[in-house]
């Protein structure tokens, strides 16, 4: 019978752990850029200056329809 060792134990669930951590940034992360974009088209004078400001931010339109991620 193989013995699994405290240090195995405690890793394993530090990463379980971090990846719900990862998971939930990137859920909060998703819903800000979203909200970014749709304030960047809410403020842009035309379609040419929002695909501008959102490009020098590294956003993308698509991102801020509801429901895409």
């Amino acid at each position: 019978m193989a013995r699994v060792s405290r240090a195995t134990t405690a890793e394993n669930s530090e990463r379980g752990w971090l990846a719900g951590v990862r998971a939930e940034e990137k859920v909060l992360r998703d819903v800000q850029e979203s909200k970014a974009v749709r304030t960047v088209a809410g403020h842009s004078l035309d379609a040419v200056e929002c695909a501008q400001l959102l490009e020098m931010l590294g956003l993308h339109a698509e991102m801020g329809k509801p429901g895409v991620h």
